[in-house]
């Protein structure tokens, strides 16, 4: 009934394009449609990972900086370019919350614009603890602005590097920019400070599945885990882990795919509410090793031993156990809010929640025609006011696909498509 409701009212909202000709995605479900994403015999037809020109280079960013020894393998900052050995547009690719550059998303992404005839440099999210070692000047992620201002600084790097490194390989016309999720969000904030910038001049930006509040988004899935408790939810994992064991072991034949995993779950009967734990279990492991991060570079105190160097062969496990009763949200009050406040003296908290939303770039999203925003009425991070935000602001602008949960449709045919034409259009 809710999301009867939420479709309804969706419709009634003028301005914004609804997408559902030739949309063939299989869960109205959003829980699973998050969960499971697109079966493959609804994904959009891309290339195989042989059939496409791509590289992984890694940049040393602060070549002076001394990474302690429990991050020996990201002294680095890796990234991905995929390249079209002659002339063609670039496509700069931000992941979303705890992605990385080489994610199934960003993979995906990467290929549907290869066959395109784009080429594309797929960032890892500051979120991330590679991002966080390696490629942030503050080592404190969360602030859009100051994500965006930081993202810039190594599309700009990672660039120049990958023009020496592949050469005439890769030949740039024009620039591009997306990003999904937290990406989308961080997506907005980049193309306004190019505005000012005028560094790459993007032709066009596409907004995908973001967060309108981030401040928001992080309740309802911090919610997913806070509601029941760490106890009740790794109950909860440990009973679907059982369940789907007795079924494996019963099925005829074994496959790794998301089709058979698919499979195992239903007949495993695994409900929403085990879904939501999940999800809300998965954000909370990307948070645990951001803070994780966070922690050691800063040298807090908060989840490890304050100035004790942990080595790389030392077991963190108690520092994990630590920082999984600690959400996105407590980092927010207890770390975001303090240092903007100790910066900032006039800063307070409610516009430091201001500060982290879309609406703070409203005036620009309304007028700037060359962004656009995707994303599903069902998505699980938008709160109730967001999708009324989304459809305002960007008018014909918004594509909003009736359900689809949280990304869990970007790999459908028509989403696909829709994405390859506005990035072809004129306008």
């Amino acid at each position: 009934m809710k999301r009867i409701l939420l479709v309804g009212a969706m419709l009634l909202l003028s301005g914004a394009s609804y997408a559902a000709e030739n949309y063939d995605f299989p869960f109205t479900d959003p829980f699973k449609a998050t969960v499971f994403g697109t079966p493959a015999a609804y994904k959009a037809d891309l290339p195989k990972d042989d059939e496409i020109n791509r590289e992984v280079l890694s940049l040393d960013i602060f070549p002076e900086r001394e990474v302690p020894e429990v991050f020996w393998y990201q002294e680095e900052f890796e990234y991905s370019v995929v390249y079209q050995e002659k002339p063609a547009p670039l496509v700069f690719s931000i992941a979303g919350t705890g992605g990385k550059y080489n994610g199934g998303k960003m993979k995906a992404l990467e290929k549907a614009f290869f066959k395109a005839g784009y080429n594309v440099i797929s960032i890892t999210s500051p979120t991330h603890a590679s991002f966080i070692v390696a490629a942030s000047e503050s080592q404190l992620p969360g602030d859009l602005a100051n994500d965006a201002e930081e993202i810039y600084g190594v599309m700009q790097k990672t660039l120049a590097h990958a023009k020496d490194e592949l050469g005439d390989k890769l030949q740039v016309t024009d620039f591009y920019l997306t990003g999904y999720s937290l990406g989308g969000a961080h997506s907005a904030f980049i193309s306004k400070l190019d505005e000012e910038k005028k560094v790459f001049d993007f032709k066009k930006v596409f907004l995908v599945n973001p967060p309108v509040s981030l401040y928001n988004s992080v309740i309802i899935l911090d919610g997913y885990v806070e509601s029941v408790g760490t106890a009740a939810v790794k109950q909860t994992i440990d009973s679907i882990f059982r369940r789907l064991g007795e079924n494996v072991s019963h099925a005829d034949r074994v496959e790794l795919t998301p089709d058979f995993i698919y499979k195992m779950f239903v007949a495993a009967g695994v409900n929403d509410a085990e879904l939501a734990q999940l999800i809300g279990l998965a954000f909370r492991l990307s948070s645990t090793d951001m803070i994780f991060a966070i922690d050691v570079m800063q040298n807090w105190g908060a989840i490890t031993y304050k100035n004790h160097e942990i080595s790389k062969h030392e077991s963190i496990s108690h520092s994990f156990a630590r920082g999984a009763q600690v959400g996105f949200l407590t980092y927010f009050e207890q770390a975001m809010v303090p240092i903007a406040e100790e910066k900032d003296p006039s800063m307070d908290r409610t516009q430091m929640i201001n500060r982290l939303s879309l609406t703070s770039l409203a005036g620009y999203l309304m007028s700037a025609d060359k962004i656009s925003v995707v994303t599903n009425a069902d998505d699980i991070i938008l709160a109730s006011p967001d999708l009324a935000f989304l459809t305002k602001t960007f008018g014909d602008r918004a594509k909003i696909y009736p359900y689809g949960g949280h990304c869990g449709n970007m790999d459908e045919k028509v989403w696909v498509e829709h994405m390859l034409a506005f990035f072809a259009a004129e306008k």
